[in-house]
Formats: structure tokens, sequence, C-alpha cells
């Protein structure tokens, strides 16, 4: 059956440096929701130029945000996941089209059933440009709030060069199926869990592992991919006593780091 492709309730505070916000309608499960908008009259927004206009995006359930991720970074995860944005209209994937089953690409969507509230919120840079903006969403057949795919951004600020371990990814139950760290100035990357390696690769190898997988690694980030074969059951279970990530830099700074997963309820 054919689904659902509905524009949602104009969003509220669309202006230069203010969080522009859109309640979301309960009821129906949402695969994908799509921000549109122009920046000039009847000229859709670059993909280039998305990142000058919008900061930080967040997905809130029940006020909580379970997506928080940067729109120029959603840019460069849709990208290396192999989905391609257009001008005019940046992707929020909630399920993900690129799994290997149905069952698999349908897990994460978001359930809506049982909410008390379900919104979107995007912060706009102060010297944005943008317009006519509208919220679509792609839906399917309305089933409770449970499983969905989560992004929570963290900061990593990295003072000099060399090896260090990143102990403080939250660990629980749920499971974990790919971080990003905002820089593609790391050598060596190891998982570890448990006082296991369970993940140990170079660039060299990173690169081998995305490219048998259709993934296309993004210039200025670090993928370790968890489910490079695309199946949900590969996922990492994070109901570990120790979960560390252990990274060579070979740059400073601060820096992002995208934690996606799958989550059960909240």
């Amino acid at each position: 059956m054919t689904k659902p492709v509905k524009r949602m309730p104009t969003p509220l505070g669309v202006a230069p440096g203010a969080t522009a916000s859109v309640n979301l309608p309960i009821g129906l499960t949402y695969d994908r929701l799509i921000i549109r908008a122009n920046s000039a009259v009847d000229t859709p927004m670059a993909v280039a130029n998305w990142a000058a206009n919008l900061g930080e995006i967040r997905l809130l359930v029940n006020g909580d945000s379970r997506l928080t991720v940067d729109a120029a970074d959603m840019l460069k995860l849709n990208a290396f996941y192999g989905q391609v944005d257009v001008a005019g209209a940046l992707n929020i994937f909630l399920a993900r089209p690129w799994m290997r089953t149905i069952g698999g690409e349908d897990t994460t969507a978001y359930g809506t059933v049982g909410l008390d509230t379900f919104a979107l919120e995007f912060d706009i840079k102060d010297a944005a440009t943008i317009r006519d903006v509208e919220v679509y969403a792609i839906q399917s057949s309305a089933k409770a709030f449970g499983a969905h795919r989560r992004i929570q951004k963290f900061t990593r600020n990295q003072g000099v060069t060399g090896e260090a371990q990143i102990a403080d990814i939250p660990r629980g139950a749920y499971a974990m199926f790919s971080l990003h760290v905002g820089t593609d100035q790391i050598g060596d990357a190891e998982v570890v869990a448990d006082q296991k390696k369970v993940i140990e690769t170079d660039k060299v190898i990173r690169s081998a592992m995305a490219a048998t997988a259709g993934r296309t690694e993004q210039a200025g980030m670090t993928h370790i991919d968890l489910v490079s074969e695309n199946r949900v059951g590969e996922a990492m279970p994070m109901n570990v006593s120790d979960f560390r990530l252990v990274l060579d830099f070979e740059a400073t700074g601060n820096f992002p780091i995208y934690a996606e997963s799958l989550q059960g309820t909240v």
C-alpha cells in the first residue's frame, strides 16, 4: 500500500536567530521527515547552503530529544548511507531504507501511539536567508512508540594528538549501530567492550568496509560502522559493564561524536 506523504502543521518561529518548531500529529508511524525550504522566492535551498541556514535539529518525544544532529552533519550521515538530498529538501530518516530487509528498514520508524507530544525543532542561524519553510512526513500504519533510530550528540574536547580513550558513551539496554566522529584526522580506531576488542581498524580498513557496504565516507568525518552488512541483528548490545572508543587523533579540537543507535522506549 502506498505510504502517505503529508504536509505537517506550519512551523512556528521561523526567523533568523530563532528556534523553529512544529508539533507533529500523533497517530500514524513516521518513517521520514523532510524539511522543505527556499532561499528566495521560488528558489529551493541549495544543498550546500543548509549548513549556513540551519544549526542543530532535534526530534522530541514527550519533550525528550531522541535525535540531535547539526543540519550540516545530517546531510553527511544521509550521504554516508547512500541517500541523496536535493535542493530544497533536507531528509531526516527515521526508518533506515538502506537495511537489507523490509523488517530491518521499518524497525526504527517512530510509532506515535501512546505519546503525549511529538515535535521537531531546528535552530535558524543569525544570517539565515531561509524562507517558505514547511515540514513533510512520510508515514505508515499506526504502531505504539517502541524501537526507534536515535542519534545522540556528544562533544569531544581533544587537546593533544595521539591515542585517547573515550569511555563516557552511555551504556544501557539498547544497541549501537554506528559512531560518527566529526574529524577525518583519526588513524587507528578500536571499540572495546567488557575489556575485549570488538573493532580494530585503520583508515584503509574502514574505507574498504565502507566501500563493500555501499557507504560513502564523508570529508571531515570518521565513521565507525558496527552494522556494515546492514543487518539489524548485528547492532552492538550496549548492556555491558565497559564500553570504550580508543582513537588515534592526528589533530586537536572540539569534535562532535554522533552515536546512532537502536533504542527501545523512553
